[in-house]
């Protein structure tokens, strides 16, 4: 299974870490990362048969198609962020990583207004 691949992986880059953080911090950086730019790579084109079945959903819906293009929008800044947000955590800035992870809610705040709208819009005229 690929999560043992993925696991094992991420444990071993921890185990580097770890053991080289005292001694040279830099090159346990630079581990992190590349285990971290490993597992995403590993990871990423399994998303294609998500995209698949989602733009099957996409064309069975009628009308307001695009609600699943935003819906896909809005997890992707929120895994983005919290990636991001995550790394800060690691190299110490914590700080840093709050802010991202507030912007990330920001945008999708921005991202979801137009359903909101939509949504106020359909309450609007089934109300007298």
């Amino acid at each position: 299974m690929d999560i043992y691949r993925i696991t094992a992986l991420g444990l071993i880059g921890a185990v580097l870490c770890v053991t080289l953080k005292k001694e040279c911090p830099q090159i346990a950086m630079g581990i992190s990362i590349l285990t971290s730019v490993l597992i995403l790579m590993f990871i990423l084109p399994r998303f294609e048969t998500v995209f698949d079945v989602l733009e099957r959903i996409d064309s069975m819906l009628t009308g307001e198609s695009g609600y699943v293009r935003l819906i896909l929008k809005i997890v992707a800044v929120g895994y983005i962020s919290s990636f991001g947000a995550k790394i800060c955590e690691d190299f110490g800035e914590s700080s840093i990583g709050h802010k991202i992870e507030l912007g990330g809610k920001i945008i999708i705040i921005i991202i979801s207004l137009p359903v909101i709208t939509g949504l106020l819009d359909m309450l609007g005229e089934l109300m007298p």
